[in-house]
């Protein structure tokens, strides 16, 4: 089971998993993706431009156009990682994340890893449905 870090971050993911088509709102590399970019504003506006929801994620594209800072950039080349492999994150580089960017990295790799389930936590233990 994974986290969301509040309410508006399960609000946000849910309403970017609803654009997607039927077949991907249950898929483990597209919900890892929104998930990152939910939590996060600056990874929604950097990255939503270059991840469709017909599959392609254009992650050379917005490496040489995006501007991250070294936090951003860690969790944007996580996302690529979770979707389709194509950059590898270091484990340090994990860890050298401020504690909200590290909780939402590892939430997404459980989501990555596990699935998603009709019920979810919300930091604070509260549960929705």
């Amino acid at each position: 089971m994974f986290d969301f870090l509040n309410r508006e971050h399960r609000l946000t993911f849910e309403e970017m998993r609803s654009d997607l088509k039927p077949y991907h709102r249950n898929n483990e590399e597209f919900l890892s993706v929104l998930f990152i970019m939910a939590g996060h504003k600056e990874l929604q506006l950097k990255i939503s431009p270059y991840f469709s929801e017909s599959g392609e994620f254009h992650s050379v594209e917005m490496f040489d156009e995006q501007d991250f800072s070294r936090g951003m950039m860690v969790m944007a080349k996580l996302a690529v990682h979770l979707f389709n492999n194509n950059v590898t994150v270091e484990p340090l580089d994990l860890m050298s994340l401020d504690d909200e960017l590290f909780t939402l990295a590892m939430n997404a790799i459980k989501l990555r890893r596990n699935g998603i389930s009709n019920s979810y936590n919300v930091k604070g233990g509260q549960s929705y449905i």
